[in-house]
């Protein structure tokens, strides 16, 4: 009987250990007041939010579980949930992985869908956005190999939560049924259909921005446009009220190139962008809806990404194209064939009112626009860009008259370099009324890092390691004895060196006296240079 119940209480400790490490395992949240949310939305006409901030804090050393792996590697898992979310995402304050280690991001039950994080994702700011997974629950895998156990440092600080308003009171004007992928009007054409093929060169500057906002993240659209250094600075033209009224993360915001289908018909699963995080404000103004922005992630050499030219004349373009991303989906193009026309009243935006002259009105012969097609650029027939997408009216059952900020306005209408364009788009002064495309060109850059520590694996802190060559910087050493060199252009030969200066507390001792007596008469000799520095 005392084995049998010793075996029923063995039993009891093992199931309650195993639960205890499950919920461990497991960050659940509280989904948000999603009648609150409408309100807000509401407040701000056409919102491009789709999801809002859940606050956390986590870590590996405070959840989630941690597994023994063979040769001393080790792996982290935690789950996060939260009630009704679409889709999930992580941010980040404290993000880096050491060499070798690896952060992997996917949602339970499709890990072949998984996002991989490595050393290369590292940024100056230790700031990261993990994008969206589907569905209520996030998993976050972390592997760390034997000889960079404990060394990974990652700290979370909020999570997005994707919401639905379809169905809550008082109904939203225009709900969003979902986000992202296969959630766009069925009237759109997917930018690679029959009729827009001699247009690949201007669609390759088209992107999908994912804007994190201190109030949630939101979609856009925008594109890379050129300027008259042709130094291929990667500034971006959106609209400027993508986050007018909010306040915008910009380190955190991404831009998705190249997110679209291979072909006319819609892919069966999402494709892959090639995708930059990070940006600073240049320039932005409501009157002409523009906001121009600069990517502070280095380009790599194979996206093959085009910097799209512009007409800053005044002429109204003729006919052309729309390339965006509505709802947040891959890219579909409109199209116009009716000459753009100067709307020559103010326009009512419910939440602010735009002047005469500052806007073109176009009518769409074929496709429409949605929340997330903001700041998509006004081709014209020439391929160049007239200006940028503010909104307008109509959807898939009538021709839709939408108004467009002008480019010819944005110019230099601003009384400042933070509120016009010319500043940016023509820094050699060549005052030129037009700028055909570019070419991405110039090599990629790559990130460059190591850890510094003595002979017997202990971390050197605060040792200078300095580079020379394509760049030349110096950085110190933190309490890992980790270094990182951000954004060091490729081509060239790359110099690195380290260096400490210590100032010794109590001279040489008799200690070390005897070990260099011992070494001079071939006794114990010191076989490494670290001993033999004095």
């Amino acid at each position: 009987m005392k084995l049998r119940r010793l075996s029923r209480f063995l039993l009891f400790l093992l199931t309650f250990f195993t639960s205890w490490a499950i919920l461990h395992a497991q960050v659940r949240l509280p989904a948000p007041d999603l009648k609150k949310v409408a309100r807000e939305d509401r407040a701000f006409g056409d919102s491009p939010r789709f999801a809002v901030p859940l606050p956390a804090s986590f870590s590996p050393d405070t959840q989630g579980s941690w597994e023994s792996l063979p040769e001393g590697a080790r792996r982290w898992v935690l789950e996060i949930e939260s009630p009704g979310a679409l889709g999930l995402a992580a941010i980040f304050d404290d993000f880096y992985l050491p060499v070798g280690c690896e952060l992997y991001c996917y949602a339970p039950g499709r890990a072949a869908e998984r996002k991989r994080f490595t050393f290369m994702d590292n940024r100056k700011s230790r700031q990261f956005f993990t994008g969206f997974t589907r569905g209520e629950r996030m998993v976050l895998e972390l592997y760390e190999p034997a000889d960079q156990r404990g060394r990974t440092q990652l700290s979370c600080s909020r999570v997005d939560y994707a919401y639905n308003e379809i169905g809550l009171e008082p109904p939203v004007a225009n709900p969003a049924s979902s986000f992202g992928f296969g959630t766009s009007l069925d009237c759109h054409d997917n930018a690679n259909c029959p009729g827009s093929d001699d247009w690949e060169e201007a669609q390759r500057g088209v992107c999908r921005i994912v804007m994190v906002l201190e109030e949630g993240t939101g979609y856009c659209s925008g594109s890379l446009v050129n300027n008259t250094a042709e130094d291929e600075t990667p500034y971006i033209l959106s609209a400027y009220h993508c986050q007018d009224g909010y306040t915008p993360i910009y380190d955190l915001w991404r831009f998705d190139f190249h997110y679209q289908s291979a072909g006319c018909q819609n892919p069966a699963q999402e494709p892959a962008a090639q995708s930059l995080l990070g940006c600073v404000e240049r320039a932005g103004w409501w009157e002409s809806d523009f906001l121009l922005l600069e990517i502070t992630a280095a380009i790599p050499a194979d996206y093959n990404l085009y910097f799209n030219g512009w007409d800053r004349s005044g002429t109204a373009p003729q006919s052309g194209y729309l390339f965006h991303h509505p709802s947040g989906d891959i890219k579909k193009r409109s199209r116009y064939v009716q000459p753009a026309v100067v709307q020559p009243t103010v326009i009512d935006w419910s939440i602010n009112v735009t002047p005469p002259n500052h806007h073109y009105r176009v009518r769409y012969s074929e496709g429409t626009f949605e929340v997330g097609s903001s700041g998509s650029p006004l081709f014209g027939q020439d391929k160049l860009i007239y200006g940028q997408l503010h909104g307008g009216v109509g959807d898939c059952e009538e021709q839709p008259i939408t108004y467009y900020g002008r480019l010819s306005v944005s110019w230099d209408d601003g009384n400042s370099p933070e509120t016009r364009l010319r500043d940016w788009l023509d820094p050699l002064g060549l005052g030129v009324d037009t700028l055909g495309g570019r070419e991405q060109q110039l090599s990629a850059s790559v990130s460059i890092g190591g850890r510094i520590q003595n002979e017997a694996g202990v971390p050197v802190v605060n040792a200078e390691v300095i580079i020379t060559g394509p760049v030349e910087d110096t950085v110190l050493t933190d309490e890992s004895g980790l270094y990182t060199f951000f954004d060091v252009p490729l081509g060239g030969i790359v110099g690195l060196r380290a260096q400490k200066e210590d100032v010794a507390a109590s001279g040489v001792s008799n200690f070390d006296i005897f070990h260099i007596a011992q070494h001079t008469l071939a006794l114990q000799p010191l076989d490494s240079p670290h001993k033999m520095l004095s």
